[in-house]
């Protein structure tokens, strides 16, 4: 079994597509497939949102505005996850096809519509995107990403389960080098399960709908 872990800028087209390398991982390979998407902030990943959308590199209030949408869209889909995993990834990839794909603002309706068509409980999802929890699960996963080494978006941390002893770190991930590195058993041993797990864990989720 594998589990892949892939750290992503919410708002930029390359980690949506990689996304969607994840998902269909698991057709190509004959193991049994679980992965999560983990939003990914710093510096680098504001400006390569500022890059990515041809913004003004020399504008405080652009640098600002990307800023805070970021981080909205990473308590949206901590929210929406609060609610189940499935759901949590249904609604990012809903909201990045609006913003990516179709050009829509970010904005409050778009917000609400995309949590309806994720089949969230909109009354909770609207409480908890604001939430002290959805906070504190960002920063927590922000350290995890810091001690992990992670520096930009696009990076995985992947393991597997018949070399139980390490976990790979794949940076500028993308399906194929994934496909023919696990069928050529060439993946480079780069982080320790046991540092992986005494940085990361599943997070007590108070409000949660089984999927």
């Amino acid at each position: 079994m594998l589990e892949i872990h892939l750290f992503v800028n919410p708002l930029e087209n390359r980690c949506f597509r990689c996304e969607h390398d994840v998902l269909k991982i698991d057709h190509q390979l004959n193991t049994k497939v679980n992965y999560r998407f983990i939003p990914f902030f710093n510096m680098a990943t504001i400006q390569q949102t500022i890059e990515s959308y041809h913004l003004n590199q020399h504008s405080l209030a652009v640098r600002q505005i990307v800023s805070r949408t970021i981080y909205q869209v990473i308590f949206d889909y901590m929210a929406a996850s609060f609610q189940g995993k499935k759901r949590g990834r249904q609604f990012l990839l809903i909201l990045q096809n609006a913003l990516i794909k179709e050009n829509i603002n970010y904005n409050h309706d778009l917000v609400k519509d995309v949590a309806l068509r994720s089949k969230l409980d909109l009354e909770m999802f609207m409480e908890d995107r604001n939430s002290s929890l959805a906070k504190k699960t960002f920063r927590q996963e922000q350290q995890v990403a810091k001690s992990l080494g992670v520096k930009e978006p696009a990076t995985a941390v992947v393991f597997d389960s018949s070399q139980s002893q390490y976990g790979f770190l794949l940076n500028n991930f993308d399906y194929n080098t994934l496909i023919t590195a696990y069928q050529n058993k060439q993946l480079e041993d780069e982080i320790s399960v046991a540092n992986f797990i005494k940085n990361y864990q599943l997070h007590p989720q108070t409000r949660t709908i089984q999927k």
